[in-house]
């Protein structure tokens, strides 16, 4: 991606937003969770992570970035002080709500990007609702799950390891203390268990992070870097662009 333009909402005039609006007819939500990251992170890890990504996807779609909610549907690491989280049902219509409200401005696409997992129930069933209801097709990007697959072999997707600490390097490094990061949990063991709960065909459904990582986070920071930083957010975006085009088309 070369040239990148600011789509986000919340920092456009009124002219600007419909502007994108009336071009692209396509909004962007953003999907992330204010929960617990070990000591090394910001318990904003994941809207951090979602907004450095989901700004450069806004521009190379040219979609419009609403501003959204940093709470997600978290309760699996509720036992950890400095963790939010709404109901499902509250994150529901905070999606149908913020939904409808650009649908009545002209949206006929939703590109929803996420970073929390524990959202994605709630995304979903938003998503259908929306479509039965308003007529607007709806997509879904897992970025966490994109970014696991991208550096496959070089890191595995972990609760506060180097795949989350890298998007909140490229977007609020002098939120880091990576000096901290010294109490990972047994890498193994937790890997195990999240493998567990992972699994498409029979998984438990886990009542607290602590059942994977009981200091609260697992995995290790080798690849960390500056350049590896931009590089993640730069290849994610990139890997969503792409694909979000073709699967837009495609539901035409």
């Amino acid at each position: 991606m070369t040239s990148e333009t600011n789509n986000y909402l919340l920092e456009l005039t009124q002219p600007e937003a419909e502007a994108i609006l009336r071009r692209s007819q396509l909004a962007i939500i953003p999907n992330g969770s204010v929960e617990q990251h070990g000591p090394h992170l910001p318990c904003g890890t994941d809207h951090y992570c979602i907004m450095a990504i989901a700004r450069k996807v806004a521009s190379g779609l040219d979609g419009l970035l609403l501003p959204f909610s940093h709470t997600g549907v978290t309760p699996f690491h509720a036992s950890f002080a400095g963790t939010l989280t709404l109901r499902q049902e509250t994150y529901v219509n905070l999606l149908l709500d913020t939904a409808v409200s650009v649908i009545n401005h002209g949206v006929q696409k939703i590109l929803f990007v996420n970073w929390h997992e524990g959202n994605t129930t709630s995304i979903n069933y938003a998503a259908s609702q929306l479509q039965k209801e308003y007529g607007v097709t709806c997509v879904v990007a897992q970025a966490c799950y994109i970014t696991e697959q991208l550096y496959q072999g070089e890191a595995d997707l972990t609760h506060a390891g180097a795949l989350e600490v890298l998007p909140v390097m490229a977007y609020r490094p002098d939120l880091l203390k990576l000096e901290r990061a010294t109490n990972p949990s047994p890498y193994e063991a937790a890997k195990e268990v999240d493998a567990l709960r992972r699994s498409k065909s029979v998984y438990p459904i886990l009542k607290d992070i602590r059942q994977i990582a009981p200091t609260g986070w697992y995995g290790d920071l080798d690849i960390v870097s500056e350049e590896k930083a931009a590089e993640l957010v730069e290849r994610v975006s990139g890997e969503i662009i792409t694909a979000a085009q073709q699967v837009f088309e495609r539901m035409q």
